[in-house]
């Protein structure tokens, strides 16, 4: 224990098993204010605030002997040049993950997910929207009490950027009203064996979100898509299903003529 901050670079530098000493406290029945009470620091800073350079001497002793546990165990040296294993990571860095994994959810839907209670999963909610808000972090953290999510710092990308990755069919957003009213004629032209008609400028950003085949001279359906609907029997398993036009796809008989 020391008074003095380590020189940058410094790799000898010790800090808290945070994971270690959060397990060893439900393991002990300790309350996140009894953890408070002995630390001196609010549980919700401790990834930013608990350093041996924080806690006083006496004070790591008396956590230690309130965990059942050495001084040592709760401290851990950290590997010069190695990124931590997933195992090892903060309950902060888990929910960054499983938000660019699921984008917008329920937090009672996350929480199940990630099998928390929901009284962690605020915990890691509060020390994550803490660290996004560093200036050189683009994200954000939405967490209200029907949703959770991230979101991007405003005016990062300049208009025209914005323009050209949702054409393009690289961004999350919904489908355009014109854009679903031209998927939704291909699968009616696809289901009745008429011709394809899809207009062009819709092309590129349906097949960029995968929703179009990636082969073919007619634009066609992604069979996964066709799959999905239960229009073919198999989701897409060789590039050949492609390429034949998805004859899985049941043809219907032609619609009859209209009456004069």
């Amino acid at each position: 224990m020391t008074d003095q901050l380590p020189p940058p670079g410094d790799t000898s530098a010790v800090a808290f098993d945070l994971t270690f000493l959060r397990e060893r406290a439900v393991e002990c029945r300790l309350t996140d204010e009894d953890l408070t009470a002995l630390t001196g620091i609010p549980t919700a800073d401790w990834d930013s605030h608990l350093t041996p350079h924080t806690l006083p001497a006496a004070s790591l002793f008396t956590l230690a002997r309130a965990l059942n546990t050495s001084a040592e165990s709760l401290l851990r040296q950290p590997a010069p040049n190695r990124r931590p294993a997933p195992a090892a990571a903060d309950h902060a860095t888990v929910l960054h993950a499983a938000l660019l994994e699921a984008d917008r959810i329920h937090p009672d839907d996350l929480a199940s997910a990630l099998q928390w209670t929901p009284h962690r999963l605020k915990r890691a909610a509060t020390t994550l929207a803490a660290h996004l808000e560093q200036p050189s972090s683009p994200h954000r953290l939405v967490h209200t009490d029907t949703a959770i999510h991230l979101t991007c710092v405003a005016d990062l990308l300049d208009p025209k950027q914005r323009q050209n990755l949702h054409h393009a069919g690289h961004t999350a957003a919904s489908l355009a009203p014109g854009e679903a009213a031209a998927l939704t004629c291909l699968l009616h032209h696809t289901v009745r064996g008429l011709t394809p008609d899809l207009p062009a400028e819709h092309v590129p950003r349906l097949a960029n979100r995968r929703l179009l085949a990636s082969s073919g001279e007619q634009p066609a359906p992604h069979p996964d898509v066709l799959f999905a609907l239960g229009l073919a029997a198999h989701p897409l398993t060789d590039a050949q299903a492609a390429a034949d036009g998805f004859a899985s796809v049941p043809a219907a008989d032609p619609p009859p003529p209209r009456p004069r």
